[in-house]
């Protein structure tokens, strides 16, 4: 029993057999990988970032053909899995970035709610610029 009411239950120790069998990774390039203390911290964090889950929410849509509305959303976890059905490869591909951002907060220990670039647009350039609709989204991570 702690003496703090507070206190966290400890972590489980990251499950490297697992990772391994996941990656197909021999037992050379697992003891590389471990030994790349900024990759060793990225996949300890993985459990902890697939708890996250990073919520685009549309916050501008005009002309969008996959339909997107004010207020609906996206979702993917902080470690880059798709959550969400019915997505628009052109509104997933700009999360890349803030799916990779929140892994590496995360993994620093850091707020993944306090990244400084927190909005983004879908890739159609809008009908103003000759194409079809453009959607913007402000990111949350929960």
């Amino acid at each position: 029993m702690s003496d703090t009411p507070d206190a966290k239950p400890a972590a489980k120790p990251f499950n490297w057999d697992k990772f391994q069998k996941s990656l197909g990774y021999t037992d050379e390039e697992l003891a590389a990988f471990k030994s790349d203390e900024r990759k060793r911290r990225a996949a300890e964090a993985l459990p902890e970032a697939n708890r996250k889950t990073i919520v685009a929410t549309v916050v501008a849509s005009h002309g969008c053909a996959a339909g997107f509305k004010l207020g609906d959303t996206i979702e993917v976890s902080a470690a880059g899995v798709v959550k969400s059905c019915n997505v628009c490869i052109y509104a997933v591909a700009p999360m890349t970035i803030h799916a990779a951002m929140a892994h590496d907060r995360i993994a620093s220990g850091l707020d993944p709610n306090e990244m400084w670039f927190n909005h983004f647009s879908c890739q159609d350039a809008g009908f103003c610029n000759g194409s079809w609709g453009q959607v913007s989204f402000k990111v949350a991570v929960k």
